[in-house]
């Protein structure tokens, strides 16, 4: 793999600090494209001795702005990068914030990630990552889907205050998609009611036969759902127990870094 290094920019001037320098092109080198990488990499983007390239490395990682696995020995820049941006970040759409979030949970889990907002009684799927090929339904960036029968719009129906859901869901057609789909009302608000409270919701077949998932809102400075990212994935490699257990944790998770990239604060919101 060959990486673009960013360009050099160690002044000759007595006013900068080489060291400093140094930690920031590194930092530079993960894009969307290189989420990750490795102590070779980071030797041959920016062409430093190992020694030198692993001192840096072990410093971002000692301060925290780098994550390592042990298992495969990559960095990757920990959620205190991005918080360093925190106010260019806020005023950028979700979805580019979002997107480094969406491949790291999809790499984790092995299922397909998607990110969507609520349109009336439908979702927009805004930005989705598809890890395999999931039977019997096709969406891509754009799609729109009904929002009562998927855990992306269940999650986002939790969100509106009360007479607002009500008002939607007086003129809303709550078809059938699967024998799974709710579509008496009373049910719904029950479920929705759910999701409000857990802070997720699921959905087990409710919009295709052979589809599970899992989402949770992504909250923005103003306290309310922007968006709400999911997993979702077949029966055969998403157990009920895996769902529960596995999934719903990591997509409440990875929702609530997001959340706080763009500035959302639980204790403002609890307070």
């Amino acid at each position: 793999m060959k990486l673009a290094s960013p360009r050099s920019r160690m002044f000759e001037s007595r006013y900068s600090i080489e060291a400093l320098a140094r930690g920031l092109e590194t930092l530079e080198l993960f894009t969307a494209e290189h989420p990750s990488l490795t102590l070779t990499e980071v030797v041959q983007a920016l062409k430093l001795s190992k020694s030198t390239a692993f001192r840096v490395l072990s410093t971002l990682e000692s301060l925290g702005y780098l994550e390592r696995d042990p298992a495969t020995r990559r960095y990757r820049p920990s959620l205190k990068v991005l918080q360093l941006g925190f106010t260019a970040l806020n005023s950028l759409e979700v979805g580019q914030v979002a997107r480094p979030f969406l491949a790291r949970l999809a790499q984790e889990v092995n299922e397909t990630v998607s990110l969507g907002v609520l349109d009336g009684m439908n979702v927009i799927y805004v930005d989705r990552i598809r890890t395999r090929a999931i039977v019997g339904v096709v969406l891509e960036i754009g799609s729109h889907v009904s929002a009562h029968c998927t855990s992306l719009g269940k999650v986002l129906l939790a969100d509106l205050p009360l007479d607002e859901l009500d008002r939607r869901l007086a003129d809303a057609d709550l078809a059938s998609f699967t024998p799974r789909t709710i579509t008496d009302r009373q049910a719904l608000l029950a479920e929705v009611a759910q999701a409000r409270q857990r802070g997720y919701a699921m959905s087990d077949e409710e919009l295709a036969v052979g589809l599970r998932a899992a989402a949770a809102p992504i909250r923005d400075a103003t306290q309310k759902a922007a968006a709400a990212i999911n997993v979702s994935g077949s029966v055969t490699t998403i157990s009920r127990e895996r769902l529960k257990t596995e999934i719903t944790p990591a997509v409440v998770k990875t929702a609530a870094q997001i959340s706080l990239t763009l500035g959302y604060s639980p204790t403002k919101q609890s307070g």
